[in-house]
C-alpha cells in the first residue's frame, strides 16, 4: 500500500516505461547496472539515472559483491488491482460498440505480445552471444589488460562512450583508479579520447 506522501513517486516510476522494465528484471534477481542495460539494451547512463531515482524514492537498494560491482534490488514492490465499476444506467444498446472495443483491445494486445515474445527471443540468443563475447575478452586480455578492473572498462565502453565520472557511476570503480587505466589504455592503442569522452578503439585504428 502507498501513502498519500509516496503517490506522486509511485506514479513517477510507474509513469515510466522503462522504470517499469527495471523492476520487472529485479523481480527476477539482484542484477548490476551493465547487465541490466545488456538485458534491457538501454543506454548504461541512462540505467543509472533510472536505478538512483528509483533508489531516493526507496523503491530499491544497492549493495557491493566480493568483486565490488554494486548490485540493485527490490526493497519495495510494486502491485497495483484495478477495479471497474459498471456505469449506473448503461443502455443495452451501447454494449456493441463496447465490445467491439473489446475485441479490437484484444487483437491488439496479442499483437503487441507475439511481437514482444519474437523480440525476447532473438534478445535471448543475443544475451548469449554477448556472455560468449564477454569471455572470449577475458580470456584474450590475460596478457594485454591488467586485471579485472580494466576488463570491467573495456566492457563499459563497448556499450557507449563515456567520461570518467560517467565511468564511475556505471562501474562504481574509484575514479583515480579509471584515471590510471584510462592512461595506460590509451598509451596501448585499445582506447582513445575525444573531448571529455573515452571510446574503445576499432581495428581499423579509428
Amino acid at each position: 500500500m502507498i501513502d498519500d506522501d509516496g503517490g506522486s513517486g509511485l506514479l513517477d516510476v510507474l509513469g515510466n516505461r522503462n522504470r517499469r522494465r527495471i523492476i520487472k528484471l529485479l523481480r527476477e534477481k539482484p542484477c548490476y547496472v551493465t547487465e541490466i542495460s545488456e538485458r534491457l539494451t538501454l543506454n548504461p547512463k541512462a540505467v543509472v539515472d533510472h536505478l538512483q531515482y528509483m533508489e531516493r524514492a526507496e523503491f530499491l537498494s544497492s549493495r557491493k559483491d566480493a568483486r565490488r560491482r554494486k548490485y540493485y534490488y527490490l526493497v519495495r514492490d510494486i502491485s497495483i488491482d484495478i477495479k471497474v465499476a459498471d456505469a449506473p444506467g448503461m443502455l443495452l444498446n451501447n454494449v456493441p460498440s463496447y465490445h467491439d472495443k473489446f475485441i479490437n483491445s484484444v487483437v491488439n494486445l496479442r499483437s503487441l505480445l507475439n511481437t514482444r515474445n519474437r523480440y525476447i527471443e532473438t534478445l535471448e540468443y543475443l544475451e548469449g552471444d554477448i556472455d560468449a563475447a564477454i569471455d572470449d575478452l577475458v580470456h584474450a586480455s590475460k596478457d594485454i589488460l591488467a586485471g579485472e578492473t580494466e576488463i570491467n572498462l573495456i566492457t563499459a565502453l563497448c556499450n557507449s562512450d563515456l567520461s570518467i565520472p560517467e565511468i564511475h557511476r556505471i562501474t562504481d570503480v574509484p575514479v583515480s583508479h579509471i584515471e590510471c587505466a584510462m592512461k595506460r589504455l590509451e598509451g596501448m592503442g585499445i582506447v582513445t579520447r575525444h573531448g571529455q569522452k573515452y571510446s574503445v578503439r576499432e581495428t581499423n585504428g579509428k
